[in-house]
């Protein structure tokens, strides 16, 4: 289904990331194997809207999220619109296909009573305890993202400004200011660094010298959130927080937008959910005629 040269465009034209790379080619070749089995089909010029239909049927068969069933959509669009584009297809069989409902659901995020219990955490008295302790706090502290955090280097901050430079998706680069404690640790800390072997440039390195991994970041930001009362432990659960809790204060959302890296306002607009529900309990407690 010539897959090798779509992964190739993405990567060397639309310059994705290796995560977002390896996610379009599961879910491509999950489909090869599909139509493969179910149609004996491999060429790409066979497949058409019905043989789709019946793969996303089968993948809710299974019990796949719908979110994940709208990725793996959202991948074979793409790769028959690159069909289109090089002349490998006339019609595109994705043209009927409809992404299937998904169940909305709030944000989880750390009400802010807790994020003071986190963020005063004691860590190990050692380099090794206080970035853990830096991950954590930045994570909350700018809204980034696991991925863009790890890729950090001390170029990247303004110490003058208190601002970071943030690379997100297909690099697209924002501005998120940091609130002066933070940054003069931030600073202290790539001081203190300078002592390691490092074999990396990046800010936050292992033991070995090299760039921190995405699962060691997850593991640091799981047992940091142990301590608050929140369902889910993950490092984009402060990513959650850190946007809830601005837009609560009042933060205009076209600047929490900005700050996030969205593309559009409606992926920002899920947590104003958050705020509303506070909103309801705000009145439930204060106004003179709720019972």
């Amino acid at each position: 289904m010539k897959l090798d040269d779509f992964l190739d465009y993405l990567n060397i034209e639309k310059r994705y990331s290796y995560h977002t790379i390896l996610a379009y080619s599961i879910d491509l070749r999950q489909f090869e194997e599909f139509i493969n089995e179910v149609f004996e089909k491999s060429n790409a010029r066979d497949v058409n809207s019905e043989m789709i239909r019946d793969w996303i049927v089968s993948l809710s068969e299974k019990g796949i999220s719908s979110r994940s069933i709208n990725r793996k959509i959202a991948s074979l669009r793409a790769y028959f619109h690159f069909l289109i584009k090089q002349g490998d297809i006339e019609k595109n069989p994705m043209t009927k296909i409809l992404a299937v409902k998904n169940p909305k659901r709030n944000p989880v995020f750390v009400m802010e009573e807790d994020i003071e219990n986190v963020l005063n955490l004691e860590y190990e008295d050692s380099i090794w305890g206080r970035r853990d302790s830096l991950i954590v706090e930045l994570l909350y502290a700018t809204g980034m993202r696991r991925s863009e955090l790890i890729n950090l280097e001390i170029k990247d901050f303004d110490f003058e400004r208190n601002e970071v430079r943030i690379f997100g998706k297909r690099r697209k680069e924002r501005i998120v200011p940091i609130h002066k404690d933070l940054i003069k640790r931030i600073e202290n800390f790539y001081k203190e660094s300078l002592s390691l072997n490092n074999n990396h440039s990046k800010l936050f390195v292992n033991k070995r010298g090299n760039a921190i991994s995405e699962m060691s970041v997850y593991d640091i930001v799981k047992k940091s959130l142990s301590f608050a009362q929140v369902e889910k432990r993950s490092p984009h659960v402060l990513r959650h927080t850190f946007a809830t809790h601005l837009l609560n204060e009042g933060a205009d959302i076209m600047n929490v937008k900005e700050m996030l890296g969205h593309a559009n306002l409606e992926a920002t607009q899920i947590y104003t959910h958050n705020t509303i529900e506070k909103l309801k309990k705000v009145y439930k407690l204060a106004h003179p005629r709720n019972e």
